[in-house]
């Protein structure tokens, strides 16, 4: 395994481990990752690599924030995709991000039917997307919308589904 790899599988491993046990992120598995990340692109592949590295981290970013404004998704959840694209470059980064969806949708739906609320996850889900279309079609304002903060929201800890899938593509 490649430093850069292993720097990769560090991250997300950290990041998975500290969402599990705190339902948080810290800065510094994600900066640090991010860090590491783009020192050693370039280091391995120049200034081509290093750029591939912060294209990979742009394209993550500008696909998760916009989670992270709805509260869909954690901040630290946002800086950890972030991380892991630096690490992967930007194709890599966007078959991640397909891999990290489906894998944690796949977990979503294991914890709400391990808690006997998939019927109230699925409709919240839909309703979520339902205004995501009316307000692009309209272009108004979306109706109170099931986010994190939702009382009885299932919540998983989205960092397994980012190591998941950002391991998945390191290959």
């Amino acid at each position: 395994m490649d430093l850069s790899a292993l720097g990769l599988v560090l991250t997300v491993a950290l990041g998975a481990a500290f969402d599990v046990g705190t339902r948080r992120i810290p800065n510094f598995i994600t900066v640090g990752g991010f860090a590491v990340a783009l020192v050693l692109r370039v280091s391995t592949g120049g200034v081509d690599a290093l750029v591939g590295g912060r294209l990979g981290a742009l394209l993550a970013f500008l696909l998760a924030f916009p989670l992270f404004m709805l509260k869909g998704m954690g901040g630290g959840d946002v800086k950890l995709l972030t991380a892991a694209g630096a690490f992967l470059g930007p194709y890599k980064t966007f078959v991640a991000l397909l891999a990290t969806a489906l894998v944690g949708g796949v977990l979503a739906i294991a914890v709400s039917l391990y808690r006997r609320r998939l019927g109230t996850s699925l409709a919240g889900t839909f309703t979520v997307m339902r205004g995501l279309a009316l307000k692009a079609l309209s272009g108004g304002e979306v109706d109170a919308v099931p986010t994190l903060e939702t009382k009885g929201a299932v919540t998983v800890p989205y960092g397994v589904a980012i190591a998941a899938g950002s391991v998945f593509m390191s290959h």
